[in-house]
């Protein structure tokens, strides 16, 4: 996450007050919404910083508790290439 010093951007008065109040303060460019400003007590635990995901922990408890890899699965795939042919030059040249 980069960060930026408070008297390097103005935050308009009614943008300061809706963080105050702990509403997410959306910000237009030409009428389309570019950034988010947050509160950072409304993240990560009051850190300053957004909690993304799950905690390692778990993730790899989940990768632990996942089925093994089929070990016929290479042999499958080689016969499916076979059948299809070899790849063109270009995957993406008009059909």
């Amino acid at each position: 996450m980069s960060t930026v010093n408070a008297e390097d951007v103005r935050i308009p008065r009614a943008a300061r007050e809706a963080l105050a109040r702990h509403e997410d303060v959306v910000v237009l460019n030409r009428e389309r919404p570019v950034y988010v400003i947050v509160n950072p007590e409304d993240r990560g635990g009051g850190r300053g910083l957004p909690s993304h995901g799950r905690p390692l922990g778990e993730a790899l408890a989940l990768l632990a508790g996942a089925a093994a890899p089929d070990p016929e699965f290479a042999a499958d795939m080689a016969s499916v290439r076979a059948m299809v042919g070899g790849m063109p030059e270009d995957p993406w040249a008009p059909s």
